[in-house]
């Protein structure tokens, strides 16, 4: 199978990874997708940085600003990028390594790739977060505040702010469908039953959820 089927992928992800397993192991895809969301997490810190500007006194010198933000810049893609990917493999690790539990067998290499492919909602979530960050951060002053307050002050925006809890029941509703893919995705690359897979992925997904539902609840100021 050549061709990424996210019908398939994402409503038949068993059928998905069945035929998948019987070709070699390619990275081509997983690495596609997870650069979209590397860009993602750039395109997030950028905006950051780009606000960030409003902080600088109008008559400082030129090259100290650009510097800043140059250094800026340069952190906020390779933190992108390696953050990224760094991500994907650890959660592929945790996945592997769980799964022995169970007796399982199969490659990491395998297990790294199909993995990879359940990070596509992900997308879909990024994408929103980028979108909703956009028009908060953009709509925000933080011209005369003290650079102290800057975090606090975004905090002040992102609460009680319907786009900001839309966000995140989107990332938590694509979480979940990730786990899903991520089951099927263990059950063919570890050669697992699907009780097996689904306890296997359920503890660091479910964790995650937990975490997210935590933190939208307690600390986005929403009670």
């Amino acid at each position: 199978m050549d061709d990424l089927n996210l019908n398939n992928l994402i409503f038949d992800p068993n059928s998905f990874f069945k035929e998948k397993l019987g070709t070699k192991v390619n990275f081509k895809y997983p690495l596609l997708i997870m650069l979209v969301l590397a860009i993602f997490a750039i395109g997030s810190s950028f905006l950051v940085m780009n606000k960030f500007k409003e902080l600088f006194p109008s008559d400082i010198d030129s090259s100290i600003s650009v510097t800043v933000m140059s250094i800026g810049a340069i952190g906020g893609i390779i933190g992108g990028l390696i953050g990224t990917f760094l991500y994907w493999f650890i959660l592929a690790g945790i996945l592997y390594s769980i799964s022995y539990i169970f007796a399982s067998k199969g490659s990491f290499k395998r297990t790294l790739e199909f993995v990879g492919y359940g990070f596509v909602p992900q997308i879909f979530s990024n994408f929103t977060n980028f979108i909703v960050m956009y028009i908060l951060i953009s709509s925000a002053d933080f011209s005369a505040q003290d650079p102290q307050l800057m975090v606090q002050g975004i905090e002040q925006i992102f609460s009680n702010n319907p786009l900001f809890y839309t966000s995140q029941i989107i990332g938590i509703l694509c979480l979940l469908l990730s786990a899903y893919i991520w089951t099927f995705a263990l059950l063919h690359a570890r050669n697992m039953s699907f009780k097996n897979a689904a306890l296997t992925v359920g503890i660091p997904a479910g964790l995650s959820i937990v975490s997210q539902i935590y933190s939208f609840l307690f600390t986005s100021g929403s009670l």
